[in-house]
């Protein structure tokens, strides 16, 4: 159990793997579930002490009906081959879902089987953070093997600011686990006996605090407070003058660092904070998701599919803020929950709060040395995750706060009985259980290992060896979401830079082959058809472009590149008088960010016959 925990959000191999920042992750855990679910005897016990409290029963049937509700959803879903398997960005579709949450259930019941577990629990985790925190620091200062450091860097000159992602691939989400990090880390601090132990338990709160703040990511600061700020009224204890003395030397190194030239990237990151005050996209982006999940507000969209059906509601004051933008999520955790899973999942989120809340209280009355570390740790998980969405890691961590407040509550009287003995109907259904997750992953990995294999080859520029390392990958693919969008545009490039005929001939097969899949296999079908358009423009294939077009619009019809590509199309087959109202759609789409678009009008109009 421990061991799962720590690897699950420090795995990363890039490289290796196409989607190295999530399938390592997802495989760990799903292998892990796998193997544990062998010990039925073992954990029908465990599961059996966890319901003794009343806060493990509620909290039992929270998971349960999370997992039922998301199941409901999957078979209901408008893709529900993506629903069950999981989108190429995240894979947090059923399956992974159901892992997570077995995981999450034994993991509490393994925890409230014996309070010595704790420990063990609670320093592997800190102990991840505090290797994770390092890496997302070196990130900072520009030193990284894995990863190229532009992939994290945006601007330019003196306003270039850095993001690092740690181990998360992205700085938001890197950020919002070490939220957790930071309390578990004292949780650690509390419990150990050694002096040294509680100096290197303290550095691994501190390295995550750091990591924090150099990620600029203000969500997490946000929920770093608010959780700070739970733990100081919950410890009862008098501010002492050494504490004070420590915080304002924290503060002055922090300033100093700041106006350092270290600080350079800190202070750009500030600068652009400033100029984006509201966070950005978010509030609109709120709008539109509750307007999108009410047109199925009890059956939801299915798990994972917010990525393909939101462009249909998005609005055009958002369309024409953000003209050329990429909306991945509602950057939200229960905006998200409500649109995948509808009311009832909504609800079970909530209660899954509640009883968080509940066993928290109770651990706290009952004077539990873990109560403001673990109370800290949901507060600051749950202000974070108003402003990001679950990925991988973060959903695990946020589930694993509550089962540490479950496992911890007190003991009360209850009617639940022991007998003994497993059901003899569990050891099979936990050998096929895990023999499924087995293969699940070996799909997984494979795939994704012969797609990065076939990024190599194109990156070599042999066009063949890369067609033969996608077969492999589309043979053991899972169903649903598909990296044919990806790997076109990768063959078109390689189409267009290579001196060798034969190569540009096979490269630009490849391309037209996998942008027809994409357009069935893409979480975002607008991109793809605008894709397909691209090659069957160099193909003078006039007809096809058209009909690419309008299908990217019917998918996007707020966005405004399908309409204006679609204005020259009509203007080079002579239907002037329709060229002018495409164009013209473009223009009120894009909000004059993009000069092009609005020369585009002005000289149809100019040539009005």
């Amino acid at each position: 159990m421990p061991a799962i925990a720590a690897l699950v959000p420090l795995l990363i191999a890039p490289g290796f793997l196409s989607h190295f920042d999530i399938t390592p992750k997802l495989a760990s855990l799903l292998l892990g579930v796998a193997l544990i679910l062998l010990y039925t005897s073992v954990n029908v016990h465990n599961i059996y002490n966890l319901i003794r409290r009343k806060a493990g029963q509620w909290f039992v049937g929270a998971l349960i009906a999370e997992c039922l509700i998301t199941a409901f959803a999957t078979l209901f879903s408008l893709h529900r081959m993506v629903s069950l398997n999981g989108s190429a960005w995240r894979r947090q579709g059923l399956i992974a879902q159901t892992g997570l949450l077995l995981f999450v259930l034994l993991a509490a019941a393994w925890l409230a089987a014996d309070p010595g577990h704790f420990l063990a629990f609670l320093r592997a985790c800190a102990a991840s953070g505090a290797l994770a925190s390092l890496y997302g620091i070196a990130q900072y200062f520009g030193w990284d093997p894995w990863l190229p450091a532009k992939a994290y860097q945006v601007g330019g000159g003196e306003f270039t600011i850095v993001r690092p992602p740690g181990t998360m691939g992205h700085a938001d989400y890197f950020a919002a686990w070490l939220v957790c990090v930071v309390f578990l880390g004292l949780a650690v601090e509390r419990m150990e006996t050694a002096r040294w132990r509680k100096y290197l338990a303290a550095s691994a709160s501190a390295l995550a605090v750091a990591a924090i703040v150099l990620s600029g990511t203000r969500s997490a600061l946000l929920g770093l407070a608010a959780g700070g700020l739970v733990f100081l009224i919950l410890r009862r204890r008098r501010i002492r003058a050494g504490t004070v003395a420590f915080a304002v030397a924290c503060v002055a190194g922090l300033v100093l660092f700041f106006f350092s030239p270290a600080g350079l990237k800190l202070r750009a990151r500030l600068h652009w904070s400033r100029e984006d005050a509201w966070g950005g996209a978010r509030l609109p982006l709120w709008r539109d998701s509750l307007r999108m999940a009410a047109h199925r507000p009890f059956l939801g969209f299915g798990p994972e599919t917010f990525v393909t059906e939101f462009p249909r509601f998005e609005s055009l004051d958002l369309a024409r803020a953000y003209p050329d933008f990429y909306h991945e999520s509602p950057h939200n955790m229960f905006l998200d929950t409500l649109a995948s899973t509808g009311l009832a999942g909504l609800l079970a989120l909530l209660a899954l709060c509640g009883v968080a809340i509940h066993a928290a209280t109770r651990l706290v009355k009952s004077g539990n040395a873990l109560a403001p570390s673990l109370a800290a740790a949901l507060a600051g998980m749950l202000i974070t995750q108003q402003f990001i969405v679950f990925v991988f890691a973060t959903a695990l961590y946020f589930h694993l706060i509550i089962a540490l407040l479950v496992a911890g509550a007190p003991v009360e009287p209850s009617h639940v009985e022991n007998s003994g003995k497993s059901p003899r109907w569990i050891p099979p259904v936990a050998l096929a259980a895990s023999l499924a997750l087995i293969a699940f992953v070996v799909r997984l990995l494979v795939a994704d290992w012969s797609l990065a294999v076939a990024q190599r080859r194109i990156a070599a520029g042999d066009a063949g060896g890369a067609s033969m390392a996608y077969q492999t990958e589309l043979r053991w693919q899972l169903p649903g979401a598909g990296d044919d969008l990806e790997y076109s545009s990768a063959m078109a490039r390689l189409a267009a830079r290579t001196p060798l005929f034969v190569t540009r001939l096979q490269a630009a097969r490849q391309a037209f082959q996998s942008a027809n899949r994409a357009t069935t296999t893409a979480e975002d079908p607008q991109n793809a058809w605008y894709h397909l358009a691209t090659l069957q423009a160099r193909n003078d294939d006039t007809a096809g472009v058209e009909r690419s077009l309008r299908k990217a619009i019917e998918c996007a019809p707020n966005w405004f590149k399908p309409h204006w590509t679609l204005a020259q199309v009509l203007e080079l087959t002579h239907r002037h008088s329709e060229a002018v109202v495409e164009a013209r759609a473009a223009v009120e789409r894009d909000g004059s960010h993009h000069p092009e678009v609005l020369e585009t009008l002005r000289k149809l109009e100019r040539e009005r016959p």
